[in-house]
């Protein structure tokens, strides 16, 4: 009788928490689910208006942030096209319950004109961020960014290094050999250089090329970030799903 007694007890308590060692945390989310989540940072960036945009203009709302750049030809395209259908499936609560973000990794060239462009070809209304306005290149605002990029473990390296002194930051310089006293484009070329077989062979649509690992992070009414979404993982209905639970809680 002891036994069977001991034996109940031993099975009550492996399901209930904090007897013996901890339960395994539980799948919330068909994201994946940030856990422990983690506290999204405030900032202030400018939006393709050129007006600042605070992220704590938000707070209380259910949010979803995505990090893309305008001259990406393949993925980020795709994440904006879903964006925008989770924001037309959202009905009402979009824009009240629920807001859509886009922070840009690539601020030397998405500077607040260039984010406009991006947006209005593809008739998105929500804001796209950027350290930049149409006046600037975001090189002198990386300070302003960057703390985004690592709170949101955006996997970005910022290109400030210029080996050449030619005065393009050597991420994006396909012309890396220059010397720091001739007239180079914003590619880092000087014009025999741009004249030669070897650059030619580079230049391609793409100047230069963002190596960043991304996500879409949805952040909850208490701006802790809850679920991310890999840019090739995505989907729509399933997103929606998860801002669904957020808001329920």
């Amino acid at each position: 009788m002891i036994r069977e007694v001991c034996t109940i007890l031993l099975s009550l308590c492996f399901l209930t928490s904090g007897c013996i060692g901890s339960q395994e945390e539980i799948d919330i989310f068909y994201g994946e689910d940030i856990n422990p989540s983690i506290p999204a940072n405030d900032f202030t960036l400018i939006d393709e208006n050129g007006d600042n945009f605070s992220l704590y203009e938000l707070e209380g709302d259910v949010i979803v942030i995505s990090f893309l750049f305008t001259r990406c030809p393949d993925i980020c395209p795709v994440v904006s096209a879903n964006l925008a259908y989770v924001g037309q499936e959202l009905g009402d609560l979009y824009g009240t319950e629920v807001h859509i973000l886009t922070v840009t990794v690539d601020p030397w060239t998405d500077n607040s004109s260039v984010l406009q462009q991006y947006s209005d070809a593809r008739g998105l209304e929500w804001p796209h961020l950027t350290a930049s306005d149409s006046d600037g290149d975001g090189v002198g605002d990386l300070d302003l960014i960057q703390p985004v990029w690592e709170n949101f473990a955006v996997g970005l390296a910022t290109y400030d290094s210029d080996l050449d002194g030619d005065g393009v930051a050597d991420g994006f310089d396909i012309c890396a050999d220059t010397g720091a006293n001739e007239s180079v484009d914003n590619e880092g070329c000087s014009d025999s250089q741009k004249e030669s077989e070897q650059v030619k062979v580079m230049h391609h649509p793409l100047s230069y090329w963002v190596d960043h690992t991304t996500g879409t992070i949805i952040v909850d009414k208490e701006m802790n970030q809850r679920v991310w979404w890999g840019d090739t993982d995505w989907n729509a209905e399933l997103v929606l799903e998860d801002i669904k639970l957020l808001l329920a809680e």
